[in-house]
Parts: structure tokens; C-alpha cells; sequence
């Protein structure tokens, strides 16, 4: 008899929410899932479901392997290195095939309901070819850990982990659960002696391992934090561009701006023609800061926008340090801190990390999200701090890794 294991169906994990559950169910209206049902009656009617027959089974184990996937989950983004002699080989399924179909230690059992134990193993993989972002290999994966907390004590669980290559991207992510009180696994627990890990070192692992199945480097530190820092600048610069409320009232002031400008520099400060740019790029900044910050409809900095920055950190050449933040979820582009830190962004075109707020239009799930993007030396990481569904998470990778793809 088919039954989803405790780990993933226990609500307090955070694995299998109301809204993928009622997604399931919405799909197979059919046969007799109800959306409208709790959560413990939307679980039992799916296992009901898959033990109707095998195919059944099948449908439910691939749904739970895309489900397990997705939701809370931070991913870790590295960028291959191209110089690598093997990279072209990833474009060869049979190459591909050759190498991963060894790896599956249980033929019978591809899925990732079970099967886990204290190493890194290969539950299966899949080739994508046909797809918006190119190419991609995914390969799903997990390990056993254990977990402790002082209220439900010790207890060992599966811990799924998905490895993605995207070979035209140039790009291997890595992504699992965020939790806390992680521990590596040992078969007799004790606290004293257990080595705690977290998911950034798990999705790290995973990448490594992948890695050298593949023969596949990725690039350096340096190298890696400049592009991603320089991404990442041009993905918030894409979402705090100025709404046209405020250009229009900068463009009424036109004369009174360009008037002060001249005054600055010839009748305050004496300067010569060569700081003129800097000197209108400065005072331009200045209007915008204020009528952005005194505009009593703050929903300008929202609408028709897919996301908009919440908090931002950066480091400047001097290595001055800014952390910006806005109050109670409003846009950081309507205070006053964003201005007074712009034109260093501008000048560095460099950021170390932003937290979104993207928004998503989904049955069942809130109508936004908060994702917190960090540049961390050789790669960028996603967090994603709340349920997330799989087109959302690969919305939010791609409008990082695709704003501009020059960048390196």
C-alpha cells in the first residue's frame, strides 16, 4: 500500500502544502479529489488515489518528486567554467546516460518517497531539451540527516536535494529545505558528538559531487562574486526604475532644475564645465529622492512591476559598507535611504544582496512572495522563506541569471 512518508506529509515540515495539494487536486477533479476538503483528507484521498493501480502510483510518486522540490527552499547558484574541456560533452545525452545510469543504486526505485541513506545518492535524472531557458539536466538526489530540537528531540529524516544544469545558461544550481537544527546523519545520535550542518553546505556538497561525475569546474571566486554582484546590480536596477508619475513631475521642473544646477556651479561653487554632469546627476537625484519619498500613492512603485526591492545591502570601492531596509514590506524605492545611497550603486554597479518582493498570480497562494538573493564569494544563493512553486522559483533564478548576460 502507497503512503507518503511522514516526514513530507507532517505539516510542521513544510514539505507538501494546502496549495500543492489542492493543485492536485483541481487537476484530477475527475477522479473524485476535492479541493474543498482539510489538509489530512486532501493527503489520504491522494493515497487513495495512487493505490487505485500502478500508473496511479507512478502519476503520484512524479508529482511528489516535483513537490519535494519546490516550496521553502534555498538554491545555490555556481557558474560553469567554460575553459572546462568537458563542458561540450554535457550536450551529448549519451554521454550524459553513460555516466549517471551507474549511479542509480536502485533501478527499481527512482523516486524520492524512499530509499535514502547516510551518502549522497542519485535517485534519478531527466533531460530537458525543448525548453525557454535551453538545456537542462536535472538530477534528484538526497541523503539521510538528522535534526534535533529540544522539544521533539533527536529523529532522522530524508533530506531531498535537486542538482539542475543549465548548459546554454552556463549555470549548475543546487537547491533544498532550509531548516534548522540540522545534524549529519549518525545511526546512534548524540548530541555532544554530532556535526551540525545547514543547507548551504548540503547544496554545496551536491554541486561538488555532481562536478566530478561530470568532469564539469566551475569558475573561480573573484571571477564568479563580480558577475554576480554586477547581475544582481542590473536586476534591481530593472525593478526601481523611475515611475513615470515622477518623471513627469521632474520634467514640469525642468527650467527650475537646470536653474539650480547653474547656480551650483558658477554662482555657489565656482566649478569648472567638467563637473557639470556630476553636478545635474546630483541634483536630479535629489528631486527624484523627494518627490518619490512625498508621493501619497505608493502603489506607483508596485504596479506593473513583477518585483520590487525590500532591503539591499552593497559595498562601494572604499569597501563602505550599506545596508538599506524599508519598513512594513513598502517598496525601498519610496524612502529616502535608496537616494541616499543610489549614486554609489550607480558608481560601483555592484550589489551584495537584495531581498524581493515578487509577485505571482497562483490559485490558492498568496498574490506575492519574498525571495532573498545573497552574492556569497563563489556563488549566489536564493532563499526563498516561504512556499514557493516551481514556476515562481525559476522565474526569480532567471531574471537574475538573464538580465544580462554580458556581465562576465
Amino acid at each position: 500500500m502507497f503512503s507518503i512518508p511522514y516526514t513530507f506529509a507532517n505539516e510542521d515540515e513544510s514539505y507538501i502544502t494546502i496549495p500543492a495539494l489542492k493543485k492536485f487536486a483541481r487537476e484530477k477533479r475527475k477522479e473524485d479529489l476535492k479541493t474543498t476538503v482539510d489538509r489530512p483528507q486532501l493527503i489520504q484521498d491522494i493515497e487513495n488515489y495512487a493505490n487505485q493501480s500502478p500508473e496511479k502510483e507512478e502519476e503520484v510518486l512524479e508529482w511528489l518528486d516535483h513537490v519535494l522540490i519546490e516550496g521553502i527552499k534555498d538554491v545555490q547558484i555556481k557558474l560553469i567554467d567554460d575553459d572546462s574541456f568537458l563542458t561540450d560533452l554535457l550536450s551529448d545525452d549519451e554521454y550524459v546516460k553513460k555516466i549517471m545510469e551507474p549511479l542509480i543504486v536502485d533501478e527499481n526505485n527512482r523516486h524520492l518517497n524512499k530509499g535514502y541513506s547516510s551518502e549522497l545518492r542519485l535517485f534519478r535524472y531527466e533531460i530537458t531539451n525543448e525548453w525557454e531557458y535551453g538545456r537542462r539536466i536535472r538530477l534528484y538526489m538526497g541523503k539521510l540527516l538528522c535534526t534535533f530540537d529540544k522539544k521533539h528531540g533527536s529523529a532522522t529524516v530524508p533530506y531531498p536535494i535537486a542538482v539542475d544544469i543549465y548548459c546554454d545558461m552556463g549555470i549548475i544550481t543546487s537547491r533544498s529545505k532550509s531548516k534548522s537544527g540540522l545534524y549529519k546523519y549518525a545511526e546512534n545520535f548524540v548530541l555532544e558528538a554530532a556535526t551540525s550542518t545547514k543547507s548551504e553546505k548540503e547544496t554545496a556538497e551536491a554541486i561538488r559531487w555532481v562536478c566530478e561525475k561530470l568532469s564539469i569546474a566551475t569558475k573561480k571566486s573573484f571571477e564568479a562574486e563580480t558577475v554576480f554582484k554586477s547581475r544582481l546590480y542590473c536586476m534591481l536596477e530593472r525593478y526601481t526604475q523611475t515611475p513615470k508619475e515622477i518623471i513627469e513631475l521632474m520634467d514640469q521642473k525642468n527650467t527650475e532644475i537646470n536653474g539650480i544646477v547653474d547656480c551650483l556651479m558658477h554662482k555657489v561653487c565656482n566649478l569648472k564645465h567638467a563637473y557639470e554632469e556630476d553636478v545635474k546627476s546630483n541634483v536630479l537625484n535629489m528631486v527624484e529622492k523627494y518627490f518619490s519619498i512625498s508621493y501619497p500613492d505608493k502603489n506607483i512603485f508596485i504596479k506593473d512591476r513583477e518585483a520590487y526591492p525590500l532591503k539591499l545591502n552593497a559595498t562601494d570601492e572604499e569597501d563602505s559598507k550599506v545596508e538599506q531596509t524599508a519598513a512594513l514590506e513598502e517598496p525601498l524605492q519610496s524612502k529616502a535611504i535608496f537616494f541616499d545611497n543610489k549614486k554609489m550603486l550607480q558608481k560601483s554597479q555592484a550589489c551584495d544582496g537584495v531581498t524581493f518582493m515578487f509577485a505571482r498570480n497562483k490559485m490558492y497562494c498568496s498574490k506575492q512572495f519574498k525571495v532573498k538573493i545573497v552574492v556569497n564569494k563563489d556563488y549566489c544563493i536564493l532563499k526563498f522563506t516561504e512556499y514557493t512553486m516551481e514556476e515562481d522559483i525559476i522565474h526569480v533564478l532567471f531574471s537574475l541569471i538573464s538580465t544580462a548576460g554580458n556581465a562576465e
